[in-house]
């Protein structure tokens, strides 16, 4: 009985450490030389692109918090996109075991049905607009689903683009 409690203990810890974002940037680059930035035209065009002002709302605010402004001709174009995903669920299939005094019991019922869902992952890119190269780059490990509710959807894309810029500038 206790080694299932550590191992449950233990998968709950790690879980707990997954990082809500995962970010990669060019080592090389001076990002205190960054002062400007404009969003790139001609954002996506997918079913969740409703949340197009969401994310550059969020995005404006974190730069604005890190010393950037908006400009025309600026030093760096932020692209954003929601990647749009899926994954299938299974249902109806069941496992069940049971023991008593002297008794082990394994029942199984199947048939497999699958549900398909959707969800999107949340990208934004920081590109220098002197070389046109990626610098920056930030991908949201959570899922932005569709039964998400207005409200929940912006305290969502908040939460995810304010982890994303929790240590921008990298030093």
């Amino acid at each position: 009985m206790i080694p299932l409690l550590r191992l449950l203990f233990l998968t709950v810890v790690l879980a707990g450490c997954s990082a809500p974002v995962t970010t990669d940037y060019d080592a090389q680059i001076n990002y205190t030389q960054f002062k400007t930035y404009q969003f790139a035209p001609g954002q996506s065009h997918s079913a969740l692109s409703l949340d197009d002002s969401r994310v550059e709302e969020a995005i404006s605010v974190q730069l604005h918090s890190k010393g950037l402004n908006p400009g025309e001709n600026a030093d760096l174009t932020v692209k954003h996109y929601i990647q749009q995903q899926s994954d299938f669920q299974s249902y109806g299939t069941s496992v069940g075991f049971g023991y008593g005094y002297r008794h082990v019991g394994v029942a199984y019922s199947t048939p497999v049905r699958y549900r398909e869902y959707t969800y999107g992952k949340l990208i934004v890119e920081l590109i220098d607009n002197q070389s046109n190269k990626v610098v920056w780059r930030a991908v949201s490990q959570r899922k932005l689903t569709e039964s998400m509710t207005p409200s929940s959807r912006e305290a969502f894309i908040d939460e995810q683009v304010f982890e994303m810029f929790k240590n921008y500038p990298p030093s």
